[in-house]
């Protein structure tokens, strides 16, 4: 394919999604649309080859992979599961008891969302669902918008996931930082490059520490300020009159939460350690990497059984009768029927992921680093990069994929040494902006399926959540870029410049926040 075509094909299916998204206001039409554009593309402009393309290299791949399988029945059983959580009386208690009766439920309920999105650090696609799907009801009546609420979700979606040592993405990452390693044949501890790479991840840091200020000190930019004043315009303080109905208890609530949140890691040690005892970190994190083909079906597993401990809670709630069981069914399959549309707008932005993989869009752009350039600034193009590509294809996992495997053989080829000691400050950096440039794309693409779901848990359009969400990510990317990855490639050190990221977005807080 000659350049320019390449070049064309970039864009094209991209950038028909979009418009088709802004004239249908439908994700799923914009999307499938794009997915479509995309294969015509491949199928060289033949109509019948194209669909052929479509049902055989884009559809039918989803359900070959048991990575993608687990994260659709994971994403419907834990809509039952929120469901019946939600049924069970106990989520409205606890939210009540964390919320008080303060002057600034506002910000209570804010800091109690980033709160939960810690708490759910062992996969981004479960925290977004979680926290929008449980916690929207109760961000209406504290005067939190939806967009808001979105924000927050998926904030503390991918970007706490991609830090965690323990997670649902470490065996990819880890898998990753060994094939770029594999390249230039040596054999690396993939682990403890990661531990070191954590605090070079300055985007994943600089998003969660903008969240946070925007909560302390009302900082809004953009679209969200004018959504967070209409919501405060209803705004009521919760009194003791609000408090659930007697008969709900907030453990209820706990329990099939914790779980949820507790199964995953234990089931991973208990498959991948090789002796359940002395437990250590060092130990629990090699587990948890040598449990990596386990990982689907313990997330549909976990999934599965903190639903059936929801149930169970919801119908100990005042020991309904047997008649009142058949509503819990019902309960159930209600929260699963909530899903389906989110479901059907993931699978069409998988299908168009495929189509721009096939067109060999990643590798267009990662062709980019063979070039030429000084040292220090590969960090901070590694990042550009894999922003672009990450914005472009909505996939994280893509861009590592990409990314990882060349972005450590050209460092190599850079810093002009073949001794590991020589060239791992340079490899540790590189690292770190991969991992960064990919969360910056899955935390604010509006074809990543975080993105999706994140606004459909919360309640609003995709579209609305990506509008409102853009300054928070550019700002984070620009602190990150400028002040991270820029001083970091020419000898700063990585405390100093998350210090001055970090003083800065709570200084421009104080120069441009509005109450």
């Amino acid at each position: 394919m000659a350049l320019w075509e390449t070049g064309f094909s970039l864009f094209y299916p991209t950038l028909v999604a979009l418009l088709v998204v802004f004239l249908t206001r439908s994700a799923f039409v914009g999307l499938l649309t794009g997915a479509l554009s995309g294969s015509a593309l491949l199928a060289e402009g033949n109509l019948f080859e194209a669909i052929s393309v479509l049902w055989g290299d884009q559809f039918l791949p989803i359900f070959g992979s048991e990575w993608k399988i687990s994260a659709l029945v994971f994403t419907l059983v834990l809509g039952g599961f929120v469901a019946l959580v939600e049924a069970g009386g106990g989520l409205q208690m606890l939210i009540y008891r964390l919320l008080g009766k303060g002057r600034a439920p506002a910000k209570r309920m804010q800091l109690t969302v980033f709160g939960f999105g810690l708490l759910v650090f062992f996969d981004g696609l479960a925290n977004t669902m979680m926290i929008g799907r449980m916690l929207r009801s109760a961000a209406d009546r504290c005067g939190v918008s939806r967009v808001k609420l979105a924000y927050l979700a998926d904030t503390t979606g991918s970007a706490v996931a991609c830090l965690a040592f323990i997670s649902t993405w470490i065996a990819f990452q880890l898998s990753m930082i060994r094939q770029g390693y594999e390249a230039v044949g040596q054999e690396v501890s993939a682990y403890g490059l990661f531990f070191k790479s954590m605090p070079m991840n300055f985007y994943c840091w600089f998003a969660l520490i903008l969240a946070v200020v925007c909560v302390l000190r009302n900082f809004n930019p953009g679209l969200m300020g004018r959504r967070e004043a209409e919501a405060r315009k209803g705004l009521e303080l919760a009194t003791t009159e609000d408090a659930p109905a007697t008969g709900s208890h907030w453990l209820l609530a706990i329990l099939p939460i914790g779980v949820l949140t507790l199964s995953i890691p234990v089931a991973s040690y208990v498959i991948g350690a090789e002796t359940l005892w002395p437990i250590s970190l060092s130990k629990f994190a090699a587990a948890y990497g040598a449990a990596e083909n386990y990982v689907p079906r313990i997330l549909m597993g976990s999934s599965a059984l903190a639903a059936i401990v929801a149930a169970v809670a919801c119908l100990l709630r005042n020991q309904r009768s047997d008649s009142e069981k058949i509503a819990i069914a019902s309960v159930f399959f209600g929260g699963v029927r909530d899903l389906l549309k989110p479901i059907a707008i993931l699978l069409a932005a998988w299908m168009l992921g495929a189509a721009i993989s096939l067109l060999g869009v990643a590798d267009l752009l990662g062709g980019l680093l063979e070039g030429r350039l000084p040292i220090g600034f590969l960090p901070a193009v590694i990042f550009f990069l894999g922003a672009l590509i990450s914005f472009s294809t909505g996939t994280s996992w893509g861009t590592m994929g990409v990314l990882m495997p060349l972005a450590i053989p050209v460092t190599f080829a850079l810093a002009g040494g073949s001794e590991m000691g020589d060239v791992e400050p340079y490899i540790v950096a590189a690292i770190g902006a991969v991992f960064s440039g990919a969360v910056f794309g899955d935390h604010c693409s509006p074809f990543s399926d975080t993105t999706i779901v994140a606004s459909i848990a919360a309640g609003i359009e995709p579209m609305e959540h990506f509008w409102t969400q853009l300054p928070f990510a550019i700002l984070a990317a620009a602190v990150a870029a400028l002040v991270g990855f820029v001083p970091l490639g020419f000898g700063v050190s990585v405390w100093v410049c998350l210090a001055l990221g970090s003083l800065l977005l709570f200084g421009l807080s104080f120069l441009f926040s509005r109450n």
